[in-house]
């Protein structure tokens, strides 16, 4: 949890995983006093892509602003910061974790993502990978989601709608929520 004097700021890198990028961005953050409150690093495609959230004093957040131009040149990177507040709480809401393994569709995320709309649902991050079956070679996908359920919402009837959706777009569906 951050202490509430601190400021944040928010960094997105995009570049080619040459060396260790993940490595350098953080001992750059910590030369400058920073610490990395939350990130997301992955590679997709040929490229890495990174995201993070950076707290310190005004003082620090400024040395790293001065310095991610150079880092990024040095890195062969693309990098936008920004300052930005802490992520609200919102008792309202209850986390839940979903998951859908299905046949690749092209409209599949678009089906999952409207059903959770109509169900005033809010997803507040998705993982998705595609790959082929290792038994039958069929084109698959594999989606990951973080929900944010109202906590109006009755657990089982969000439930068995959602089964009923992955019944319809031939996938096999999980709902669970998430213990912290």
């Amino acid at each position: 949890m951050m202490p509430p004097n601190d400021n944040l700021l928010t960094i997105s890198v995009i570049g080619k995983p040459k060396g260790n990028v993940p490595l350098e961005l953080f001992k750059a953050i910590r030369e400058r006093g920073g610490e990395v409150e939350d990130c997301r690093i992955a590679q997709i495609g040929d490229r890495l892509c990174a995201n993070l959230l950076v707290s310190g004093n005004w003082s620090t957040l400024g040395r790293l602003e001065t310095a991610l131009p150079g880092i990024a040149e040095k890195l062969e990177l693309q990098v936008r910061y920004e300052r930005c507040e802490a992520r609200p709480f919102n008792p309202d809401f209850r986390p839940y974790a979903a998951e859908v393994i299905a046949p690749q569709e092209p409209n599949l995320l678009v089906n999952i993502l409207e059903f959770f709309q109509h169900q005033d649902v809010v997803v507040m991050e998705i993982s998705t990978q595609k790959y082929a079956s290792t038994y039958t070679g069929a084109e698959m996908v594999s989606v990951q989601m973080v929900l944010h359920v109202p906590v109006s919402q009755h657990p089982q009837a969000l439930r068995e709608s959602f089964m009923d959706l992955c019944d319809d777009l031939n996938a096999d569906g999980m709902l669970d929520p998430i213990k912290t």
